[in-house]
């Protein structure tokens, strides 16, 4: 017969409790977990596995991105059968399923932007703003948009920046802003920059009491703006504006060569600088790496790079392929927001596609994850970078 109170290094290894492993061991092991869904599960086996380990692991890769569909904030709902519950959903793309998280903060809000796991919700007329990271539930207060702002360089009076016609209603809102921030949103010195489409760039630092205002030197429509190593990108149509943050009065001017003139381009932000993203009219996709000196675009392979794209008034990312084994660099995943995507019922729904620019293909990776859309033309869903930090 089995001796069942045999200590536990004397039972045979079939029957030993994994909880008992040693801690040092446990959190080598938890450091070899990629996924941050994968890292929650792993913190749940035991509380041993969960004190080895810690909380807010800082070895975890850039995610792969959710796709957060859009819901309609509807201030001072009173029908209980369309009253917001404050269920989320995010489609997981690593897992391919469905998440659903119950974030109360973003009843009767609007999330205008991602960045680096953080959420940008604005209530209706700008009146409140803040950052929320969905997996945490940590919350950051910002300047409202109806405050008074600054101009950058200038701690003169300023002319008030209102944002109310920007943020009137729920309908239409979802894609109007972009968000970066210049390093990890603990540090003291972190500058968050918000571009509110079609003109207004506006930035500050957790504590602020107000926002500040990047003046464009164009009257033009700007299409993507960012934030990087302490200077301001402005990309227009036909080219593309540098300003220092320490000295606004001065401005690099870069002109596009006439190929890129009127292409469909984005920003992204990576290790080594500003890269721009072209989307041809015939299909084909073009990375470029901005340099200053000399001052040039120069194409950049995307080998080792995953493109994460959604319609052009959503924010964009990349993630390193290196990162996740099975997943190959050199392509990109678009989300369609539904325009040309009707169903037998004559709704509109949302798809992912994948695209592999070294094989020209295209494939279908999901089509409606979550509820068919009632609007038209639908709200487009927002990429969103899981994260602890």
């Amino acid at each position: 017969m089995e001796d069942n109170n045999m200590p536990e290094e004397d039972l045979p290894f079939q029957f030993r409790d994994w909880a008992y492993l040693p801690p040092e061991v446990v959190e080598l092991i938890s450091k070899k977990v990629k996924s941050i869904t994968d890292y929650v599960r792993f913190r749940a086996v035991c509380s041993t596995w969960r004190s080895a380990s810690l909380p807010n692991s800082s070895h975890l890769p850039p995610q792969l991105p959710w796709l957060m569909l859009p819901f309609e904030p509807r201030p001072n709902q009173t029908d209980p059968d369309e009253k917001d519950n404050g269920i989320r959903l995010l489609y997981d793309l690593w897992e391919g399923k469905m998440r659903r998280l119950y974030l109360p903060e973003t009843i009767d809000m609007m999330c205008c932007a991602s960045y680096h796991g953080w959420l940008l919700l604005v209530s209706v007329k700008g009146r409140e703003v803040f950052l929320l990271n969905p997996l945490t539930r940590e919350r950051i207060q910002l300047p409202s948009f109806t405050s008074p702002v600054k101009l950058l360089g200038n701690d003169s009076d300023s002319p008030r920046f209102d944002a109310t016609s920007y943020f009137e209603s729920y309908h239409g809102c979802f894609g109007k802003s972009t968000m970066t921030f210049s390093v990890d949103i603990t540090d003291p010195n972190c500058m968050i920059t918000v571009f509110i489409r079609p003109y207004k760039v506006i930035c500050c630092r957790v504590g602020d009491p107000c926002w500040t205002r990047v003046l464009s030197h164009r009257n033009r429509y700007l299409i993507d703006a960012t934030y990087n190593n302490g200077q301001f990108y402005f990309l227009y149509g036909e080219a593309m504006d540098i300003i220092k943050s320490n000295k606004p009065e001065e401005r690099i001017v870069f002109n596009f060569e006439p190929e890129l003139k009127g292409v469909r381009m984005h920003l992204l932000d990576g290790k080594s600088g500003i890269y721009v993203v072209a989307f041809h009219p015939d299909g084909n996709v073009e990375v470029y790496q901005f340099q200053e000196q000399p001052l040039k675009l120069k194409v950049t392979g995307t080998s080792d790079t995953i493109i994460f794209s959604g319609c052009i008034i959503r924010p964009h990312l990349a993630i390193c392929s290196d990162d996740w084994d099975s997943l190959d660099g050199d392509s990109i995943y678009m989300e369609n927001n539904g325009l040309f995507n009707v169903d037998e019922s004559r709704r509109p729904h949302y798809s992912i596609f994948a695209f592999d620019r070294d094989a020209n293909e295209i494939e279908h990776i999901v089509r409606n994850p979550g509820k068919k859309q009632l609007c038209w033309p639908p709200e487009p869903a927002l990429w969103f970078q899981p994260s602890f930090m």
